[in-house]
């Protein structure tokens, strides 16, 4: 059962709600209007038609008329300001009502003249604000006080004819209406209670699923089917570079691949799963569409509505690829013992065969044989080490500091000059989101590439670290860049696969090693052709707020 306010006077105002004040606002307008009805009657003298002049109290009549429109207007004041409290405005205005449509009543004839039956309304409209007690007392004070005029105009005229069984009618008609309405407004309540809780509940659940929506990883974006824009969350505006959309938006103003790949499957409904590429620094898209509405009155294939999915497509191939290296690695370790033995003894074998035979030729094979089991021996272990790889712990890294320190260890272990080794970081205040332990080795990687493939002497040789902001992107980025051979167009799309190698001495690991470890940290490398030659690696990073 709704509990309903008190009809204690001193804190009503703490139940009151603008609903309620809304309903009482009504209710004074009608008030007014009545009141106004009632003078129109009297001036155009249509009254006097209908009610006999020996019946008719001229004064009295319009006078409270008059007097019903001035409280109208008074109450409309205490209604806007809402003070005095709700259940007190309720309470004197019901009392005005009923004095005034008795006196109406009287001046008019008596009970015969019908204006009785606006106390039905009257007490009606007091069970919508206040205790169901509270209305029946009024209904009793309204159909006391029509039987109390019936008794005052028999006395004031005895020539009245009273009608006591039409106003105990009408009493009991006044009863039976408040009765009604307090069951009608009780319901009422009860069912507006619960739609307040569904609408509470539903409220709660439309914030808890944008809520979802939004922290998601997987990027999603709602669209009308001519392209525009309406939501998106946040990891689809990272994954288009960190842009801002609006309602006026459109899909073809931030990515016309993005858009011709939604406009294909549109037309053709076929899911193209190939990466979409977009600007340097940014992750390639794998997209992903799905109809949410479509218009079942209209033709027009812009009134439905078209779900977007986006992923970082490097993400993807990375999962691909871990499961690939995950198998790799458990067959690499179910044979590298296998595999490492025999190779020590060929290398063991080698030695002795170097160290016993006196002809140069045999010498020439045996230091061949040593040679290539080092190199096959190194193989099992980058594989190994990549079968291990961990996932990264992205932290804030100060990326100046961070160079200034790693310049000095690189140059001291690789016996360089300082002047070997140029930092320019602008702004100096760049702070990057990435593993320090795998960051160490990456930038290891990528300089010991430049000393090792140098074909210059290693006094000649330079580095050269750039930090900067992409201007597109807005992420923030490195280069280092090297003075030597550089690399050839041919070779350039295959420097990052595995096994894939130019030297008689290397595995083909190291750069796919360093690709994989700079995408575990959601980042990105790509090779890059100086001008004046040489070559340049450069890697974009998340920034860290």
């Amino acid at each position: 059962m709704p509990k309903y306010p008190s009809n204690n006077l001193q804190s009503d105002t703490f139940h009151s709600t603008p609903d309620d004040w809304y309903r009482l606002r009504l209710f004074n307008y009608f008030r007014g209007s009545l009141a106004l009805f009632f003078i129109a009657l009297y001036l155009n003298g249509w009254l006097v038609q209908l009610i006999p002049a020996s019946r008719f109290h001229t004064e009295l009549f319009i006078t409270t008329s008059i007097l019903y429109l001035i409280a109208s207007i008074f109450f409309i004041t205490g209604i806007i300001r809402q003070k005095p409290g709700l259940h007190t405005q309720v309470i004197v205005q019901t009392l005005i009502d009923i004095s005034c449509i008795i006196i109406l009543m009287h001046a008019t004839g008596g009970i015969r003249s019908g204006l009785g039956m606006l106390l039905i309304i009257t007490t009606s409209m007091t069970s919508l604000f206040l205790h169901k007690r509270v209305t029946i007392f009024f209904a009793a004070v309204a159909a006391i006080a029509v039987i109390v005029e019936q008794i005052y105009s028999q006395f004031l005229d005895v020539k009245y004819s009273p009608a006591f069984t039409q106003a105990g009618l009408l009493g009991i008609l006044i009863f039976i209406s408040a009765l009604l309405t307090i069951y009608t407004t009780r319901k009422l309540k009860e069912s507006e209670k619960l739609a307040e809780q569904a609408s509470a509940e539903l409220e709660n659940i439309i914030q808890m699923n944008e809520h979802i929506i939004r922290s998601m990883r997987t990027g999603i974006i709602v669209i009308k089917n001519n392209g525009d824009i309406i939501m998106a969350n946040n990891a689809a505006l990272e994954l288009l570079g960190n842009i801002k959309v609006d309602t006026q938006t459109n899909i073809k103003d931030i990515s016309i691949n993005l858009y011709k790949r939604f406009i294909d499957w549109n037309n053709f409904s076929v899911q193209n799963h190939r990466p979409i590429a977009q600007p340097q620094g940014l992750p390639d898209l794998q997209t992903g569409f799905s109809h949410i509405e479509k218009s079942a009155l209209s033709n027009n294939k812009n009134q439905g509505r078209t779900l977007i999915f986006l992923e970082d497509a490097t993400q993807l191939a990375q999962r691909f690829q871990q499961v690939k290296l995950a198998s790799l690695g458990r067959l690499t370790a179910s044979i590298a013992h296998e595999i490492r033995n025999p190779l020590a003894a060929i290398n063991h074998a080698g030695q002795l065969l170097g160290e016993t035979s006196t002809d140069a030729a045999d010498k020439k094979l045996t230091s061949i044989i040593n040679t290539q089991a080092l190199r096959l021996n190194q193989i099992v272990e980058n594989v190994l080490q990549l079968s291990r790889q961990q996932r990264g712990t992205p932290e804030a890294i100060d990326i100046q500091a961070w160079l200034i320190q790693f310049s000095k260890e690189f140059l001291s272990t690789n016996k360089l000059q300082e002047q070997q080794m140029i930092l320019q970081i602008k702004p100096a205040t760049i702070k990057i989101l990435f593993d320090s332990g795998q960051l160490h080795q990456v930038m290891w990687n990528l300089c010991m590439n430049a000393v090792n493939h140098s074909e210059q002497e290693l006094t000649a040789l330079k580095i050269q670290i750039t930090g900067a902001i992409d201007n597109s992107s807005k992420q923030p980025y490195i280069d280092i860049a090297d003075n030597g051979i550089g690399i050839n167009e041919e070779t350039q799309s295959h420097i990052f696969d595995p096994f894939f190698t130019t030297s008689a001495e290397g595995t083909g690991l190291g750069l796919y090693i360093t690709k994989e470890v700079i995408e575990s940290n959601r980042a990105k490398i790509q090779y890059i052709s100086p001008s004046a030659g040489g070559t340049c690696f450069r890697i974009y990073f998340q920034q860290a707020q």
